[in-house]
């Protein structure tokens, strides 16, 4: 969720990326939050018979001394930060480079984010990946690299006694990453398999359309991956954007750990010394946000949760440097801290929330955002809505007590010693006030700035920069299961988040090609034994064996047996290696899964896929006449075959499907479709005849143009099958 911290944040976080230093940085914060709870319950230990935490005497929050990194700039204009610690024998650095997304060109999102990857998976000019690999492995030491938005990093820890092995290829990776073809292809892959689950979660959901509706969504701090842009980035772009920005005088290095400063600058200068300026290079500034906005209510629909997701807000105003940063901050503890309004009113008084959340946040060079959310049962949508919006209200009708001030100010300060609790932090903080041209002593400017606050200030800075009458709404949920209907908060807007398939769109259709379409169908349907054979297949069984090879090259084989009673009941048992046995059941809509940890609802990154795949079932395709067929016109495959191509548009179905013909015989040869994140092809190579029809018998399967698989197919249809074998109860433990 969005929880409001010391810095600029964004709400619902969602996976945290693949590199130690963040998951560390995670684990941090829940010990710090875990130190925090255990601080203050043993405060309270010595007076737990008095009846109000207000009788509790504190003491004054004591001095303390933060350590002062030493700053160098190197020859090639590169800024160093450095702190000694010699209790571990460990050195750590990290790069901060002025080269994030907003920088990225509008039709290749995600470039930036898979030139972070590629830096550190692909390996470098002077050392390949998987020696690069072994070489840190054997060391015991580690290097990570990525992109964000409005900035890059590269990582590094070793020994004390391998640094001099190991700070030379931390160079060599910021410097001269190789970018290889395949990790390139590996990185796509896996930038559209996210693009695949993106609306899995609520969060992730209410998250990204926030932003488009607060930033618009031509924003580069609201745009997001879609097929076509991953699709769009080539090798030579990543080389490109490298060379654009990854310069040493547009780099910031931290450095902390068990070294003697003089002599860790002299390595550093070794080892960056082919590293030069560019001498008419300047910053990038990022892009500045519009602050506009006006009233709206939006609603995003998940059928498959219990529970609502609501976010409300607006664009900021002002920058961390801004004089009402300070009073700003402790209307945010007011508003949505541990003590505040929020909390106590929505959730603990009301019962509205699972949790409630909000926070006015500032950036370095650019305005925030205001954000207020719940997350609260279906039946409360509207309910919750309202009650965040009321204290929203409340804030701008009046000035805190002096009570809610003085606790506000108090939650904040007394957190503020979980800012420097790390070397790591405090060098961090220190080149990211470089990096801004911030003073080096900004966070206790922050402390005095938050200390002076009175309740006045509060009450000025919420009239001024909340702005309730022009919050957009957005409500991720199941509109069916709403107490009230969301036309009470205003007029309704539904956001299609249906993802764009990896298919081309089709041509507007035409008479001639909506007819020539329809025709060439009933030819291909009469080839394979008529409609009327199709419509009296009610159901199927079905011995699958599918063999292939995995992205990174490891082959498989597996065995399925799949149970059909049309139209929407499957059973689809296989055994893969390492998992064990696997049963998916779907009836009508419910759809649930089976493995050796027990019986539960199909996560969406399984029923998707199986819903897809029974909106494309063949059999029930040529026994339907409700369809939308349009001639696309002939194709030459590949392999040199020319086909006539159909786009197929099915009722309920996201996108379309396309079916290949002969032009001579008009007997299907393959299917293509959208398979998740890549474009699939499944080419007919064998057919069979079963009672009456004909029907595939092997297919070889192409993910993106590339070969993934073969599978052999036995069918018998209309057969018994009896009803057990599509009930399936939620349990837990193993199998």
């Amino acid at each position: 969720m969005r929880l409001h911290t010391n810095h600029p944040t964004t709400p619902f976080p969602g996976t945290p990326v693949s590199s130690t230093q963040s998951r560390d940085a995670m684990t941090r914060s829940v010990y710090r939050i875990l130190t925090a709870c255990i601080v203050a319950a043993l405060c309270t230990l010595p007076a737990f018979a008095q009846s109000h935490y207000a009788d509790i005497d504190t003491p004054p929050l004591p001095e303390f001394d933060i350590p002062e990194p030493e700053q160098v700039t190197l020859p090639n204009g590169m800024i160093v930060f450095l702190i000694e610690n010699h209790e571990l024998p460990l050195i750590s650095m990290s790069a901060r480079v002025g080269a994030g997304a907003v920088y990225e060109p509008a039709g290749k999102v995600g470039l930036a984010s898979i030139a972070g990857q590629v830096m550190r998976t692909g390996g470098t000019e002077n050392v390949d990946a998987d020696a690069l690999n072994l070489r840190l492995e054997n060391m015991g030491a580690q290097i990570e690299a990525s992109i964000g938005t409005v900035s890059g990093q590269v990582f590094m820890s070793s020994l004390t006694e391998t640094v001099d092995e190991v700070l030379p290829l931390f160079a060599d990776v910021v410097m001269h990453p190789a970018f290889p073809q395949d990790k390139i292809d590996l990185a796509k892959t896996q930038a559209k398999s996210g693009i695949s689950r993106r609306n899995d979660e609520a969060q992730s959901i209410v998250n990204r359309e926030f932003d488009k509706l607060v930033y618009g969504a031509d924003s580069p701090y609201a745009r997001h991956t879609e097929y076509a842009t991953i699709d769009a980035i080539e090798r030579q772009d990543l080389i490109d954007f490298h060379g654009e920005y990854f310069l040493p005088n547009n780099t910031i290095l931290g450095v902390w750990g068990d070294f003697d400063t003089a002599e860790m600058v002299a390595k550093l200068e070794s080892a960056f010394a082919a590293w030069q300026a560019q001498e008419d290079f300047v910053r990038p500034t990022q892009p500045i946000p519009d602050t506009g906005s006006e009233y709206g209510v939006y609603y995003a629909p998940k059928a498959d949760v219990t529970q609502s997701t609501i976010l409300m807000g607006h664009p900021g105003e002002i920058t961390m440097n801004h004089p009402d940063y300070f009073a700003v901050t402790v209307m945010n503890q007011v508003l949505s801290g541990f003590t505040g309004r929020l909390f106590q009113n929505v959730r603990d008084d009301k019962g509205l929330a699972y949790a409630v959340f909000g926070a006015y946040t500032a950036n370095f060079e650019r305005p925030g955002q205001f954000y207020a959310g719940i997350m609260t049962k279906s039946e409360s949508t509207v309910d919750g809505t309202e009650a965040v919006r009321e204290e929203i209200e409340k804030m701008r009708a009046a000035p805190p007590s002096e009570e809610e001030l003085q606790l506000a100010k108090d939650n904040y300060l007394n957190s503020f010693v979980f800012n420097f609790d790390t070397r790591q932090e405090i060098v961090n903080r220190m080149m990211t006030y470089a990096y801004y041209d911030y003073p080096l002593d900004f966070l206790n400017q922050v402390r005095e700035g938050v200390q002076a606050v009175d309740a006045s200030e509060v009450h000025r800075v919420a009239q001024k920069y909340l702005r309730p009458d022009d919050m957009k709404i957005i409500a991720v949920g199941n509109g069916d299961d709403f107490g009230r209907p969301l036309t009470d908060l205003g007029e309704v807007e539904t956001i299609d988040i249906t993802i764009p398939t990896g298919l081309e769109p089709a041509p507007e259709a035409t008479e001639e090609t909506l007819s020539e379409g329809q025709e060439l169908f009933e030819k291909a349907v009469d080839t394979l034994g008529g409609r009327e054979a199709f419509a009296a297949i009610k159901t199927l069984r079905q011995a699958l064996t599918t063999a292939g090879s995995t992205p990174d090259g490891q082959q498989f084989e597996v065995e399925m047996m799949q149970y059909v009673a049309y139209p929407d009941r499957v059973r689809l048992e296989m055994n893969q290696p390492g998992l064990g046995p696997i049963t998916i059941v779907v009836n009508g809509d419910d759809i649930m899964l089976d493995t050796p940890q027990g019986v539960m609802p199909a996560p969406p990154m399984v029923s998707e896929p199986i819903k897809a795949q029974i909106d494309r079932d063949i059999i029930s395709i040529l026994g339907r006449d409700d369809l939308t067929v349009q001639h696309l016109g002939l194709e030459e495959l590949e392999g040199g075959q020319t086909v006539d191509v159909l786009s197929i548009t099915v009722p309920g179905m996201a996108n379309p499907i396309q079916l290949l013909l002969d032009p001579d015989t008009h007997e299907p040869v393959g299917v293509r479709y959208s398979e998740g994140p890549v474009q699939a092809l499944a080419l007919i190579t064998e057919m069979q005849e079963v009672g009456g029809v004909r029907l595939p018998s092997r297919l070889e399967t192409y993910m993106d143009g590339a070969p993934a698989g073969s599978t052999e197919l036995e069918t018998e249809i209309n057969v018994e099958l009896p009803d057990h074998l599509f009930e399936l109860e939620a349990s837990t433990g193993s199998f």
